[in-house]
């Protein structure tokens, strides 16, 4: 026998047919073995259908779904563009396209949300609920906005359901927290919303309610540590006004005056100014022995607010026009 005919022949499947160069699932069928080449082929034969079958078993998505899908992802772009008008125009088309799209349904509701249409934000999230009920975020967003429109009981269910679904999910225990909270239960709500920092510790929004009710309960040293937490997630110069304002506010009812002066007149370089912001910041003022500032913080505050009665009387104090005790007399 020749060298040539004597030596073993490896048959191989590529591409639906048989070749004798190149692997295919690592199998090597040897024509010097006929025991072994029948059965071998024979699963080669098995494998190379499956994809046929796959094939047959792929199921082709309509049209319209895949267009929904199109103007969802376009709207979600013009969403990050800021130009709210041309998302909703894409995003209402999406969910009339395919009403069952979970997905245009949320950034449908969403957009709805910013442009200050709530009642009709809050039925495409529930929508997008009833279209997945385990969802637990989607619970918890839809919470959120039933909060926000007053539906504090139905808040709480969609909280419960979340917690339950995911016992972990944070955003779950602070939607929690905010319903306690909306009911006058504080210490429930502060215990939901620390229990959503041990998950999220960096959370800014559940960081200040917490520090809110820690101030509003007399703890005012805590509620100071939690805010240095929240003021830490922020560069300087970027921290929020109300996170400063209420720094100011426990500074104050820890008797550090010098120290709330700074932390108002921060707080007054950021955000829309209020009247009752410069009003508060004029009080620290003088309390410090700083009558020339705190004239100058209340004239801030008549000019955001003319009809600011405390302002007003605060100012003639310091003018000398009434007696120093706060509310003796009012300016006519």
């Amino acid at each position: 026998m020749s060298a040539i005919a004597s030596a073993p022949v490896r048959l191989v499947l590529f591409g639906g047919f048989f070749s004798r160069q190149g692997p295919f699932f690592g199998m090597r069928i040897d024509l010097n073995r006929p025991a072994l080449l029948v059965p071998t082929i024979c699963t080669l034969f098995v494998l190379s259908t499956i994809g046929c079958a796959s094939l047959r078993k792929q199921k082709i998505v309509p049209d319209s779904i895949v267009s929904c899908r199109q103007m969802s992802r376009e709207g979600v772009a013009a969403m990050e563009l800021g130009q709210w008008e041309c998302a909703r125009e894409l995003l209402v088309e999406a969910v009339r396209m395919s009403p069952t799209d979970i997905d245009a349904r949320r950034h449908l509701a969403e957009v709805l949300w910013r442009q200050g249409e709530l009642r009709d934000a809050v039925i495409h999230m529930e929508a997008a609920v009833r279209l997945d009920s385990r969802h637990a975020p989607t619970l918890v967003r839809s919470g959120e906005m039933l909060l926000g429109v007053g539906a504090v009981d139905r808040a709480m269910n969609r909280a419960e359901e979340a917690i339950a679904l995911d016992s972990a999910l944070a955003g779950a225990w602070a939607l929690r927290g905010q319903v306690f909270r909306q009911q006058g239960n504080s210490e429930r709500a502060l215990a939901d919303l620390q229990q959503a920092l041990r998950f999220s510790p960096h959370e800014a929004e559940v960081l200040l309610a917490t520090a809110e009710i820690q101030h509003s309960l007399g703890r005012h040293q805590r509620s100071l540590t939690t805010l240095h937490h929240l003021l830490d997630v922020y560069p300087p110069g970027e921290e929020p006004q109300r996170a400063l304002w209420l720094e100011g506010l426990v500074y104050n009812a820890l008797e550090r005056r010098t120290d709330a002066v700074e932390s108002l007149y921060a707080a007054t370089l950021r955000g829309e100014p209020k009247a009752e912001l410069f009003y508060q910041l004029a009080e620290t003022q003088k309390a410090v022995g700083q009558p020339g500032a705190a004239t100058n913080s209340l004239r801030q505050a008549l000019a955001l607010d003319a009809g600011h009665q405390a302002s007003q009387i605060l100012l003639a104090q310091l003018e000398g026009a009434i007696p120093s005790k706060r509310g003796s007399l009012l300016l006519r």
